[in-house]
């Protein structure tokens, strides 16, 4: 059940990193198409797309470690002969 969780968190992943950009850019253009603003309008909700997208990858990329952390098996630290010292 696990390995399945951590599917999903794949997908969240790949979702995370293009949908802000594109809601972001299909925002400029309607407020471009419907009001007549300038391409500005489009430019600087584009940057803000990619930059939320940078932020919400980041995010998702940390709770992904931390499930697959989760899912390995601890280390065994335990002495061996020719370990010690």
């Amino acid at each position: 059940m696990k390995l399945l969780n951590l599917i999903l968190w794949v997908g969240q992943f790949g979702f995370s990193a293009i949908f802000p950009t594109l809601l972001f850019l299909m925002l400029g253009a309607w407020l471009h198409a419907k009001f007549s603003w300038g391409l500005w309008v489009i430019w600087v909700l584009g940057i803000l797309g990619v930059l939320t997208s940078i932020q919400t990858t980041k995010a998702c990329w940390k709770s992904l470690k931390k499930a697959a952390d989760e899912l390995s098996p601890p280390k065994d630290r335990s002495v061996s002969f020719n370990d010690h010292t």
